[in-house]
């Protein structure tokens, strides 16, 4: 009879451990994909231009030159706009760029 009980208490402990890691998983850390990216704007002209993505205002005024828009752009396409400030008569471009994780360059051309 005590024979009996004990191997009834094995497998009873073995059933409760083989749920407890089914139903909770092996534990662990699982990678985290990242949803952001950082984008530079690059702008070729000779005047001031005023800097839009998706249609935001993000820049006034600027030179040419090359401008961090922000170290977390999400993931996907974005649009991208260089306005001449004396209007888009005198300057403009656009761009739709897919962003991806990591560093992302856009050009654009105002003339």
């Amino acid at each position: 009879m005590n024979k009996n009980i004990l191997i009834k208490g094995i497998l009873l402990l073995v059933v409760i451990a083989l749920l407890s890691i089914g139903l909770t998983g092996c534990g662990g850390t699982y990678p985290t994909y990242p949803t952001t990216g950082t984008v530079y704007l690059k702008i070729y002209g000779w005047d001031y231009y005023n800097l839009y993505m998706d249609s935001i205002l993000i820049g006034w005024s600027k030179p040419s030159g090359t401008y961090l828009i922000t170290p977390d752009v999400s993931i996907g396409n974005h649009f991208f706009q260089a306005y001449d400030t004396k209007g888009s008569y005198w300057g403009y471009d656009s761009a739709t760029q897919y962003i991806r994780p990591g560093v992302n360059y856009v050009y654009l051309y105002p003339y």
